[in-house]
C-alpha cells in the first residue's frame, strides 16, 4: 500500500515567487525594478540571520532571469526552467555550500566552468551560501571573476556574518540586508497557512509560535510543525505554551501585582511555587522587563496599544505604578536575567530580583512584616526605615568590616557602618599578568599592632649591611625584590632554606610547594631579580616542598586575625545592634570584609 509523506510546512510553503515572499519589501522592490528595466547587475549579496529568505530570494531571482517566457519579476512557474529550479536540478544554476568547499582549489574549479555558456539558460548563476566561510586565499581566487564576470554569469551571495568578508568582495556586489519580521507578521504568515492547510489553531498560539521564532519564517514553520504533531492538529496555546515552556503571562501579572501592592510573602510565595513547577525564571525575568517597558510606553504615550492582546490585563496595571517604579522594575529585571548563572540557584537569583525591586521601590518606606520571609525573624508591624541623628560631639563608631544585611535590601542612611563601602577597595590579586606594573611592597603588619606604633624594619640589601637573607626577613624582602607576574608568584610562594656568600656570589636555597616553579627557566628569571635587588651575583637552587613562612602565607595569617576582629566588631556594633532589634536583620556570614586590605591579594 502507498504511503504518501507530508512535506514540511517550510518546504511545501516557500514562496516561488516576490509577490508570495512575506516582509523583505525593500528588496523585493528593488529586485522588481532590476527585472522590469533590464537592469542586472552581475552579483549581488544578501545578509541575515537564518530564515529570513536569503536562499530564497536567490532561487526566485535565477527563475526570474531564466524563465523561457522572458526576464520578468514575475516568471511563469510552469516552463522547464521555473520548475526544474524549484525542484532543484536546473543545470545551470549552482548553489555551493561554502561552508564544506572553502578551499581555493574548490573555487578555481567552479569558477574555470564559469567561462563556458549556459546549457539550457539564459543566464548561469552561482549561488554561493555561507559565503564567508571561504579561505582569504579562496576569495583572492574569485575576485577577479567577481568583478569582470562573463555576461551570462550571475553572483549571488549569501552570509549570516557579512563582517568576515573582505571589503574587496563587498565593493564588487549590490549587497541587501534582509531583516528578521516582527511577531506580529508572522503570526499572520502562520495563521494563514493553518487556514489553508484545514488546521485549527488559537490565535494566542500563534503569538507563542512567531515569538519563539525570532523573526526567522523557517523556525516559525518548523515550530508549526512540531506543534501540529504535539497537540494532534489543534494548535492550542496551552499545548504550545506547555511544549515551548513558555512564561504564563497570568503568572507575571501576578508578580507585578504583589509588587505594587508591596506584598512580599505573596511575592516569595509565587517564587516557591514557580520552583516546584520547575519554571524558566530567565524568561520570566525577560516578561517583566518587556512589560514594564509596554507599561512605561503607555505611561507616556498616553495608552496602552490598542491591539496588545494583554491591554486589559496591563489596563489594571497601568495605575499601579509610576514612571520610577517601572523604570526600576526594567533595570532590575535585566540585571537579574544576566546575572541568573551566578546565584547559588536560579530561584534563588530569581527571589533575590523580587525583593530587590520591592525593597527599592521608590517611597523609603517598607512593609517589612511583608518581606521578612527572608529574614529568621518575623516582625509583624509596618515600620518605616529609622533616620538616626548621631549626636553632634560624639563622633561615630566606625566598625571594621562591612556586613551585608538582607532587610529587604533597603537603602538605609549613610552611618558610620554603611560609610566603609565608600574607602573599601579590593586591590587585584597578586598573581596578576607579566605585563601588568609591581605592586607596592607593604609591610606585615599584626593584626593587634595599631598601625601608628607600627615602624617596619628595612629589608636587608647589599648597601645597607652585609647581612644574608634570614628567614624572619624572607617574606618581607620577597615582597620587594624588582619581580611581576609568574616570578613575583614565585617568590612570595617560596621559603628561604638556606643563604651564604662565597666571595661576588651569593648562594641562595628556596622550596616551594608548587612544582612548575622549580624549573629552570624560573630559577634563571629568579636568579636576575635577586641579584638586581642585592648588586650581586645570586645562584638559586629550588626545591620542591612543603613550604610555611611565605610572604603567602604570612599575609594569609595576617588577613585571617584581621578578619576575625572585624567579625567582633560588627557584633559590638551599636548601630547593627539596633536594626537586628528593630527589623530583625542578621549579618549574612562570609560577607564581612575588612577595612584593612592586607593579605595575599596585595601581594
Amino acid at each position: 500500500m502507498n504511503q504518501t509523506v507530508s512535506q514540511a510546512l517550510a518546504r511545501k510553503w516557500r514562496p516561488r515567487d516576490f509577490d508570495s515572499l512575506v516582509g523583505q519589501a525593500h528588496v523585493v522592490k528593488a529586485l522588481s525594478h532590476a527585472l522590469d528595466n533590464q537592469r542586472l547587475h552581475h552579483a549581488y549579496l544578501f545578509t541575515g540571520t537564518r530564515g529570513v529568505g536569503k536562499t530564497t530570494i536567490a532561487r526566485i531571482l535565477a527563475r526570474a532571469v531564466n524563465c523561457e517566457q522572458g526576464i520578468s519579476r514575475t516568471p511563469c512557474g510552469k516552463c522547464q526552467a521555473c520548475v526544474e529550479i524549484s525542484q532543484g536540478r536546473f543545470v545551470d544554476l549552482l548553489e555551493v555550500d561554502a561552508a564544506t568547499n572553502t578551499r581555493v582549489d574548490e573555487m578555481r574549479a567552479l569558477l574555470e566552468n564559469a567561462m563556458y555558456a549556459p546549457t539550457a539558460g539564459r543566464y548561469k548563476v552561482y549561488v554561493i551560501d555561507e559565503v564567508h566561510m571561504l579561505s582569504t586565499s579562496a576569495f583572492n581566487a574569485m575576485l577577479k571573476t567577481l568583478e569582470e564576470p562573463p555576461g551570462h554569469v550571475l553572483f549571488i551571495l549569501a552570509t549570516t556574518d557579512p563582517q568576515k568578508i573582505p571589503a574587496t568582495v563587498l565593493s564588487r556586489c549590490l549587497q541587501f540586508a534582509l531583516r528578521q519580521l516582527p511577531p506580529d507578521q508572522l503570526a499572520d504568515h502562520l495563521a494563514h497557512i493553518l487556514t489553508e492547510e484545514k488546521i485549527a489553531f488559537e490565535p494566542g498560539a500563534l503569538r507563542l509560535l512567531a515569538k519563539a521564532a525570532r523573526g526567522s519564517v523557517r523556525d516559525a514553520l518548523s515550530l508549526t510543525d512540531q506543534a501540529i504533531a504535539y497537540s494532534a492538529g489543534h494548535v492550542g496555546e496551552e499545548t504550545v505554551r506547555t511544549m515551548l515552556g513558555a512564561v504564563d503571562q497570568q503568572v507575571v501579572h501576578q508578580l507585578l501585582q504583589a509588587l505594587a501592592q508591596g506584598d512580599g510573602k505573596a511575592l516569595l510565595e509565587l517564587s516557591n511555587a514557580l520552583a516546584t513547577a520547575s519554571a524558566p525564571f530567565g524568561a520570566i525575568l525577560d516578561e517583566l522587563a518587556a512589560i514594564a517597558y509596554r507599561l512605561s510606553v503607555a505611561h507616556f504615550a498616553g495608552g496602552l496599544d490598542a491591539d496588545d492582546p494583554d491591554q486589559a490585563a496591563l489596563q489594571n496595571l497601568q495605575g499601579a505604578f509610576g514612571a520610577e517604579d517601572l523604570q526600576l522594575i526594567y533595570q532590575i529585571a535585566t540585571h537579574a536575567r544576566a546575572e541568573l548563572h551566578l546565584a547559588p540557584e536560579e530561584h534563588i537569583g530569581f527571589s533575590m530580583a523580587l525583593v530587590r525591586m520591592l525593597a527599592f521601590k521608590p517611597g523609603g518606606q517598607v512593609a517589612v512584616g511583608r518581606t521578612m520571609p527572608l529574614a529568621p525573624a518575623t516582625v509583624k508591624a509596618t515600620v518605616p526605615v529609622p533616620v538616626p541623628k548621631p549626636a553632634a560631639a560624639a563622633a561615630p563608631t566606625v566598625p571594621t568590616a562591612l556586613p551585608v544585611v538582607p532587610v529587604g535590601q533597603l537603602p538605609t542612611p549613610k552611618t558610620a557602618a554603611s560609610a566603609v563601602a565608600d574607602e573599601f577597595d579590593e586591590s587585584p590579586p597578586w598573581d596578576t599578568a607579566d605585563d601588568l606594573p609591581v605592586a607596592q611592597s607593604k609591610p606585615v603588619v599584626p593584626a593587634s599592632a595599631p598601625a601608628s606604633e607600627f615602624k617596619p624594619q628595612p629589608a636587608y640589601t647589599q648597601s645597607a649591611n652585609g647581612h644574608l637573607p634570614s628567614a624572619a626577613n624572607w617574606p618581607q624582602v620577597s615582597q620587594e625584590v624588582p619581580a611581576k607576574g609568574l616570578t613575583r608568584q614565585a617568590l612570595v610562594q617560596a621559603e628561604l632554606v638556606e643563604a651564604n656568600r662565597d666571595g661576588e656570589v651569593l648562594h641562595i636555597v628556596l622550596r616551594t610547594a608548587i612544582k612548575a616553579y622549580t624549573e629552570p627557566s624560573m630559577a634563571t628569571r629568579l636568579e636576575s631579580a635577586l641579584g638586581q635587588y642585592y648588586g650581586c651575583t645570586v645562584r638559586l637552587q629550588m626545591q620542591f616542598g612543603e613550604a610555611q613562612q611565605t610572604a603567602h602565607a604570612v599575609q594569609s595569617e595576617t588577613r585571617r586575625q584581621a578578619l576575625e576582629g572585624a567579625k567582633q566588631a560588627l557584633q559590638e556594633d551599636p548601630f547593627l545592634k539596633d536594626i537586628q532589634n528593630l527589623m530583625g536583620a542578621t549579618v549574612v556570614s562570609g560577607s564581612e570584609r575588612t577595612l584593612s586590605n592586607t593579605g595575599p591579594a596585595d601581594i
